[in-house]
């Protein structure tokens, strides 16, 4: 009876584990707000910085300086080169904890310290990103920023009145 308490219990904690462990989907809390998978090289997901990203991609619209350009690429790099050990280091330790709880005895302490190191790592992973976006907005001048704010309302805008003529043809299709 003891072993099957302790076995539920083990299990129990390893399927908790999994779930905190694992990153919100995408239409989750704000991790996938600032961040954005895409697939890198052999098909692995690779983190970005979507806002860096976007400033990137808008640089004739924001006037960016050849020296912004080359900050925003280096902070842009820098975390994608981060979250990529990151990324290492976390499925090493998922595999570490998913060895420790098959064995016959599985070790609960091991798993315990292996959960909070993922746990860390993805914090981290968090903490970097909001870096990462804070550096980028701060390259910005405030002209910039401004004229940033213009364009997201516009891109919004644009957004929605797409979204809205997109459903109204869904329903002429329907009928």
């Amino acid at each position: 009876m003891k072993r099957f308490l302790g076995l539920l219990v083990g299990f129990l904690m390893l399927g908790t584990g999994f779930v905190f462990s694992e990153a919100p989907c995408e239409k989750g809390m704000g991790y996938d707000k600032g961040m954005k998978h895409e697939m890198g090289e052999k098909g692995e997901k690779e983190e970005d910085v979507r806002n860096v990203k976007m400033y990137l991609k808008s640089r004739q619209e924001l006037n960016l300086t050849d020296e912004q350009v080359k900050t925003l690429e280096k902070i842009r790099n820098d975390f994608k080169r981060d979250a990529i050990k990151r990324q290492a280091d976390t499925k090493l330790a998922r595999m570490d904890l998913q060895e420790t709880m098959r064995k016959e005895k599985p070790d609960f302490t091991s798993s315990r310290v292996k959960i909070k190191q993922i746990s860390e790592l993805q914090l981290a992973t968090k903490l970097a990103m909001i870096d990462a976006m804070e550096k980028g907005f701060n390259t910005l001048t405030k002209e910039q920023q401004d004229k940033l704010l213009q364009l997201k309302k516009e891109r919004k805008e644009n957004w929605k009145k797409n979204k809205k003529g997109e459903e109204k043809e869904e329903k002429r299709k329907m009928v």
